[in-house]
């Protein structure tokens, strides 16, 4: 999107917000500033789709475990689908985010009431924000015999390695890494603008501090070799879930669009104002040669109608 006025076009997005877009990309104009601010925006975008793959998947997934559990261990409703939530004991902050959902406050004197009807168990799980997943690895469960049903695509698949609680907090920070980063790009905040990197161990007090595993990126290409960590991290959470939805994914439109965003190529094409070519097929057929040499993306059209996206093979 070209800006008719790039000042007041600064001014709208804020001044202050595209300061930290000034300190990284160091020499770019107001044109180009306002590129990267769209590139950005584009980076989140193709994230955020395949965090929300990631995040359907992951409640399904701890829902249809819990729900077995308690079918299984209490002969309480469907076995595939109940309200397990109201028998077992639950984390205090996990527990009053599902009595949001599950009650309601009298007006006059503040006391919960269970809402009538009682909503279905798959409404109360799918109004869970994903934060409240991994929160889920601090009740007193039987996790080992739990998780291997929930992450059915780890290389880890038994018992007695999910039994041990450094193999639960891995996965904890896991889960935690990707809710983070949904939370920085729901919050419209910098995606490229990350921290120093820690291994996945959660602190737990009398025990070692995580031990840092990369300083926090300092130049674009640092924070598109960032971005790209972080989306092969949150894609290999999607294929411990479920391998099917992973192949999926690793097969669309979103996956590649990303590789192309997320890289020195993408990132000059959006700072140039120019994301993307579109042509009709003939012309694309004739300046193919020429589009490989400048590693454009382009969307092939036929009769005014879109039939496809080339990618360039990226160095």
């Amino acid at each position: 999107m070209q800006p008719a006025n790039i000042h007041q076009t600064h001014t709208d997005i804020s001044v202050a917000r595209l300061s930290s877009y000034r300190t990284m990309f160091h020499g770019a104009n107001d044109h180009e500033l306002y590129g990267i601010y769209c590139w950005n925006e584009a980076l989140s975008a193709t994230l955020f789709r395949l965090i929300s793959i990631t995040e359907v998947v992951m409640r399904n997934r701890f829902h249809t475990a819990l729900s077995l559990h308690l079918h299984r261990h209490r002969s309480v409703g469907r076995n595939d689908s109940n309200d397990w939530y109201n028998h077992l004991t639950l984390p205090p902050k996990s527990a009053q985010k599902i009595q949001q959902e599950t009650h309601d406050r009298h007006r006059r004197t503040g006391q919960w009431r269970p809402k009538a009807p009682a909503p279905s168990p798959n409404d109360v799980v799918s109004r869970m924000t994903f934060g409240f997943w991994p929160k889920l690895l601090d009740a007193n469960l039987p996790w080992g015999d739990l998780i291997p049903h929930i992450v059915p695509g780890h290389r880890y698949t038994t018992a007695a390695h999910w039994s041990v609680l450094r193999n639960q907090d891995a996965l904890y920070s896991r889960m935690d890494l990707v809710n983070k980063i949904r939370n920085r790009i729901a919050h419209f905040e910098p995606v490229w603008k990350q921290g120093d990197l820690y291994e996945e161990r959660r602190y737990r007090q009398g025990s070692p501090a995580p031990a840092l595993v990369q300083s926090a990126p300092n130049t674009p290409l640092d924070a598109i070799q960032r971005l790209k960590l972080i989306h092969d991290r949150i894609a290999e959470l999607l294929k411990w879930l479920s391998p099917d939805r992973y192949n999926d994914y690793m097969s669309s439109y979103v996956e590649r669009h990303f590789n192309w965003i997320c890289s020195a190529e993408g990132l000059v094409a959006y700072k140039q104002l120019q994301p993307g070519v579109n042509m009709p097929m003939a012309r694309f057929k004739r300046e193919l040669n020429s589009l490989l040499a400048r590693q454009a993306m382009v969307t092939v059209s036929r009769k005014n109608r879109p039939v496809g996206t080339y990618y360039p093979m990226l160095r």
